[in-house]
C-alpha cells in the first residue's frame, strides 16, 4: 500500500468512524407554560389564607356567643340566627375557595412533574398522574405525595443529577402542617357528628379555630414552594436553550 495515499483506510474495516459535522444537537424540549397556572394557584392560595383569617374571626365571635349561652345569658333569637347565618356563609365561601385552590394546585403539580421530564430528568419514580393521585389513596397518602413533591423539587433544581439534590427544611414543615390539618379535619367531622351540648360545641369551636388558623401558614408555605420550583424550572429551561444555541453555532 502506498504511503500517504488519501484513500488509505477507505473501504476497509479499519477505517476510523467519521463524525457527521452537519448533524446538530437536538433542541431541548420546550417546557409546558405554567406561568398562568402558577399565578392563579398562588392567588387562590392567598384567597384561602384570607378566608381562613375571616373564619378565625367569625369563629371567635361564635365561641364568645356559646360561652354566654353556657353561662346562662339569655340571647335573642336574632343574635343566634345572625351568628348561624354568618358562619354558614363564611363556611360556604371558604369551602369554594379551598376547593378551587385544590384543583389548581393539583394541576400545577401534574404540570411541574411533566416539566421535570422535559428538562431532562430521567428515571423519576412518580409519574405526573401519581404525583397527584397519591393524595387520594388512604394510608399511602400520608407519605407518597410528600415523596413526589420532593422529587419535583430535586428534578427542578438539577435535572441531570436530581437524585443527589437536597430539599429545603420548608418541605417537611409544610408536609407536617398538612398532616396536622388532615387530623384536625377528621376530628372536626367526628365532633360535629356527636355534638349535642353547649360544651360539645365549645370543643368543636376550639378545634375548628385551630384548624382555620393552621390553614394560614400551611397555604403560605405551599406558595413559597410553588414559586421556587417554578423559578428553578424557568431558569433550567433558559440554561438549556442557551447551551443548545451555543452548541448549534459551534
Amino acid at each position: 500500500m502506498e504511503q500517504g495515499s488519501p484513500n488509505q483506510g477507505e473501504g476497509t474495516p479499519y477505517a476510523p468512524p467519521r463524525a457527521d459535522l452537519s448533524e446538530k444537537p437536538l433542541q431541548p424540549e420546550a417546557l409546558i407554560d405554567t406561568g398562568g397556572l402558577t399565578k392563579w394557584a398562588i392567588r387562590l392560595l392567598y384567597a384561602d389564607m384570607a378566608m381562613a383569617a375571616v373564619a378565625v374571626i367569625s369563629g371567635l365571635l361564635e365561641y364568645r356567643l356559646l360561652i354566654r349561652i353556657r353561662d346562662g345569658v339569655v340571647l335573642s333569637d336574632q343574635a343566634i340566627q345572625t351568628t348561624a347565618i354568618r358562619q354558614g356563609v363564611v363556611g360556604l365561601v371558604q369551602t369554594l375557595v379551598l376547593f378551587t385552590a385544590v384543583i389548581l394546585v393539583a394541576r400545577w403539580i401534574y404540570r411541574a412533574n411533566q416539566n421535570c421530564r422535559r428538562l431532562g430528568a430521567r428515571d423519576m419514580r412518580f409519574t405526573p398522574g401519581w404525583a397527584v393521585g397519591w393524595y387520594f389513596i388512604p394510608v399511602l397518602s400520608m407519605w407518597k405525595p410528600f415523596q413526589a413533591m420532593k422529587e419535583i423539587w430535586r428534578a427542578s433544581a438539577a435535572p441531570a443529577d436530581w437524585r443527589r439534590q437536597s430539599t429545603p427544611m420548608l418541605m417537611p414543615v409544610w408536609w407536617g402542617m398538612w398532616l396536622l390539618s388532615l387530623m384536625l379535619g377528621s376530628a372536626i367531622i367526628q365532633l360535629a357528628r356527636h355534638a349535642d351540648s353547649v360544651d360539645d360545641y365549645l370543643l368543636l369551636g376550639q378545634v375548628t379555630l385551630v384548624a382555620d388558623f393552621l390553614e394560614i401558614p400551611l397555604a403560605f408555605a405551599l406558595i413559597v414552594l410553588i414559586r421556587r420550583i417554578h423559578a428553578m424550572q424557568r431558569s433550567g429551561a433558559m440554561s438549556a436553550e442557551q447551551a443548545w444555541g451555543v452548541n448549534r453555532t459551534a
